[in-house]
């Protein structure tokens, strides 16, 4: 599994998410990091493993209240050799190929914001991005065409990397959402899309708690997962990421 550390930013401050109720983010004090602030945090997932690719959140640009640019870029000047995922709403941080940092960070196209097949489109000749398919427990977030597009063919919006959030699982220490994850899976190979062949990689997001969850996402083919909790309560040590081939 490939294992990308979260990073949710409001305000400024480092928050922990809880299924996806923004307005209850309480800035971070875990067993691993006590300092709600972007380098602290950075630096805690780096004392448990050497990862070089992290997911920031920056939900002030998520909700269309500001945003956390200077922040982020303070992150990527001290740590010259990450990358990152960032999903800054519709307004991305990079919104061209020319931009500082263009290659050192990928634009996270989140459903959830509505955006439409067209936006996605036009965002992926933009700059390098990744398409977001985010869940509630009520459901689907975002245009329906987003996920008729991606999961029937033809499928021009694929992009190579696709996310299952589960937001309603973020945070709970209940396991990931496994049927959804599942029943996305099953669709894509149905296309006879499965990740080797059309290049697309899938990552879930929500819910992991231990190896025990990574290794049954693994079962069901899925490359990468988003951590956050499990690694802020040392759930998943060092020990578990030398276990898996890529979780760099």
């Amino acid at each position: 599994m490939h294992i990308i550390p979260v990073i949710d930013l409001k305000n400024g401050q480092v928050v922990l998410a809880r299924q996806g109720k923004r307005r209850l983010y309480q800035p971070l004090s875990t067993p691993l990091c006590s300092e709600p602030d972007i380098l602290a945090a950075t630096r805690a997932y780096l004392s448990v493993f050497a990862f070089r690719t992290f997911y920031i959140a920056d939900l002030n640009a998520i909700e269309n209240n500001g945003n956390n640019h200077s922040t982020i870029t303070r992150m990527l000047e001290t740590f010259t050799g990450i990358k990152l995922w960032i999903d800054a709403g519709l307004d991305p941080f990079i919104k061209a190929r020319s931009q500082p940092f263009h290659d050192r960070v990928s634009n996270v196209l989140g459903s959830e914001t509505n955006i439409s097949p067209e936006q996605v489109y036009d965002h992926m000749q933009a700059a390098d991005c990744i398409l977001s398919l985010d869940f509630d427990d009520r459901g689907f977030l975002g245009n329906e065409e987003i996920l008729k597009r991606v999961l029937s063919p033809p499928l021009p919006i694929l992009p190579k990397r696709l996310i299952i959030m589960s937001l309603a699982c973020v945070g709970r220490n209940a396991g990931p959402d496994l049927d959804r994850v599942g029943h996305v899976m099953n669709r894509l190979r149905g296309n006879k899309l499965p990740g080797k062949q059309a290049g697309a990689r899938v990552y879930a997001g929500g819910g992991v708690r231990n190896l025990d969850d990574l290794t049954a996402l693994a079962g069901r083919g899925v490359y990468g997962a988003l951590l956050a909790s499990s690694l802020h309560n040392k759930a998943i040590t060092s020990k578990d990421l030398m276990s898996l081939k890529r979780a760099v």
